[in-house]
Order: C-alpha cells, then sequence, then structure tokens
C-alpha cells in the first residue's frame, strides 16, 4: 500500500520572515518552491533534507532536530516539525553560510 503524505500546515517563525524580506526575487522564488516541496513533502529528494548538527528544536511535537532543505545550490531553509502536529515549523531561509549560523 503506498500512501501518500498529506499536506503539512507551515507555521512561520519571525526570523524566517525577516531572512525572507532580505531576499531578492530569484531567491524569494526558489524559497517559495522550496517551501511548497515541504508542505507537501518534507521527504522529497530535490529538498536533501539532513538533519542540522548540534542544534535542538524548541517544539517537542516532532522530536529534538532542526532540519535543513535545499532550496538552490546555495539557499537552504531550516525547519522542525512543530509547534502541533501536523505542522512545519520554518526556522530561516538564505544563503546557507548564514542561514545555518543563526539556528
Amino acid at each position: 500500500m503506498t500512501g501518500k503524505v498529506p499536506p503539512f500546515e507551515l507555521f512561520f517563525e519571525i526570523i524566517f520572515l525577516e531572512s525572507y524580506s532580505r531576499l531578492e526575487a530569484q531567491e524569494k522564488k526558489a524559497i517559495d518552491k522550496a517551501i511548497k516541496l515541504l508542505a507537501a513533502n518534507p521527504k522529497h529528494p530535490s529538498l536533501n533534507v539532513h538533519k542540522a548538527k548540534n542544534v535542538k528544536a524548541k517544539y517537542p511535537t516532532g522530536g529534538s532536530h532542526v532540519l535543513i532543505a535545499y532550496a538552490t545550490r546555495n539557499l537552504r531553509v531550516t525547519f522542525e516539525y512543530g509547534p502541533n502536529p501536523g505542522m512545519i515549523a520554518t526556522r530561516n531561509c538564505g544563503p546557507h553560510d548564514k542561514c545555518e549560523k543563526r539556528m
């Protein structure tokens, strides 16, 4: 039986919204696409999702991990599961060096 993953409700952290507002139009377009994929299927192959090292999640709903998804070769979205079941909290976005340092 192959079941489709139900879409997740997104919760945007303030730091994500602030980072997103500073991106250029082309970068926003790439982040938007990644966010849509993330909501539909957090395990989508093109997102290359992996665990962030040495970072604890703040919501206990999805475990203790913060995850990193690729929007492009140089842009990242950090997220975790929560704050409620069926939700994904986006924590940050932007160039990988800045995005991953601000977790």
